[in-house]
């Protein structure tokens, strides 16, 4: 599988994972060094307050759309619109490194959409 295809298909687990408020589908995708960045507070959290907005509370119906996918040598990016349902709009972009055991994310920043 190509990097993009992989990237992609992380990239619907990741989804996935808060579709259903699961730590135990998002664990293996998240670098033990990440950081979220909060675009619409600027808050940034370390990995187990990241855990704790997580577990438990699922999203149901989280929708993505527009998604991009880039990759420069042994780092990749995924970028897509979020939607819960309602007339707002999110977009997100992830960063990715690629391991010795493949991707992991070691980054991701939401902010809201006008």
């Amino acid at each position: 599988m190509d990097d993009v295809a992989q990237l992609t298909e992380l990239n619907l687990r990741f989804i996935e994972a808060f579709r259903q408020g699961s730590w135990k589908l998002l664990e293996p995708i998240l670098a033990p060094t990440f950081v979220y960045l909060n675009g619409k507070s600027g808050e940034v959290q370390q990995l187990p307050a990241y855990i704790e907005d997580l577990e438990g509370r699922p999203l149901p119906a989280l929708a993505i759309d527009e998604v991009a996918v880039h990759v420069d040598g042994d780092t990749g990016f995924v970028s897509a619109r979020t939607t819960g349902g309602s007339n707002r709009f999110s977009r997100y972009l992830d960063t990715y490194a690629r391991s010795d055991e493949g991707w992991v994310c070691v980054h991701a920043s939401v902010w809201p959409l006008a």
